[in-house]
């Protein structure tokens, strides 16, 4: 039985390779959020783009508060094209730049 998605990237973050990255972005980058500032051990590593999730070049990821990586994710799961009818426009804009299709200006 092959596994797919999820199962697939649950395996990988087991791997030596995804741990040792992990504790590396961390030591570098300390232990706040990268979003709200957040001071906190328990961070959850964001990879800006999903789609390639064993490319491990740090620039691809966010270490992020849950709060904050709820945020993302959320907006995640809209289509980039009704992203821009989003109310709250300021949400948009602070969550934006964790995301892999980043919205459009809004002017």
């Amino acid at each position: 039985m092959r596994k797919k998605g999820n199962a697939l990237k649950t395996e990988y973050r087991k791997s030596k390779e995804w741990v040792s990255f992990r504790k590396m972005l961390l030591e570098e980058r300390g232990h706040v959020c990268e979003c709200c500032g957040k001071r906190t051990k328990h961070l959850e590593c964001h990879h800006i783009d999903p789609e390639n999730y064993t490319d491990l070049t740090p620039e691809k990821f966010a270490l992020l508060c849950h709060s904050c990586h709820s945020c993302v994710s959320d907006i995640e799961r809209i289509k980039p094209e009704n992203r821009k009818k989003l109310r709250n426009k300021e949400y948009l804009d602070l969550y934006g730049k964790f995301i892999a299709f980043p919205h459009e200006a809004t002017n």
